[in-house]
């Protein structure tokens, strides 16, 4: 014989569940490559960046944003060396900054290797005065 469940029973069971569902949500910044944009070795893309932030750092004062920090991107690399996407796996703060280390990072080159992989690159940034600093590590996965 089947047993019955009552609709309280199985609402308070549920209900739990849902509820801890519904409250989940992730939202993915992605970057593709673009043959309109140039494309950047580790070694040369570090002044590109600094210069950029150079030209942010009053504003991303005056809006009382972060102007040092670390953000974080996962790039996938192709067996040529060339990355194919990079996602954003922890932000600045500020949506524009965000999204210009996107770019770029989607445009970086990285050694060939026999199969595509995965390569953390975190970029490290600081505003000093009117001057600006930065540095992009990387490490496989």
């Amino acid at each position: 014989m089947a047993m019955r469940w009552s609709f309280s029973r199985v609402s308070a069971l549920t209900l739990p569940v849902l509820l801890a569902t519904a409250c989940v949500t992730t939202t993915t910044r992605a970057f593709l490559p673009s043959k309109q944009n140039p494309i950047y070795t580790l070694a040369k893309v570090e002044p590109v960046l600094a210069e950029y932030l150079r030209l942010q750092c009053a504003s991303l004062r005056q809006a009382q944003r972060p102007d040092s920090g670390t953000a974080r991107l996962m790039v996938d690399v192709d067996t040529s060396g060339f990355a194919t996407r990079a996602e954003l796996v922890r932000g600045t703060g500020d949506d524009t900054l965000d999204g210009v280390f996107g770019t770029v990072s989607a445009q970086l080159t990285f050694d060939r290797a026999p199969k595509a992989r995965r390569e953390n690159v975190d970029i490290v940034y600081r505003c000093e005065g009117d001057d600006a600093h930065v540095t992009v590590r990387t490490g496989g996965l």
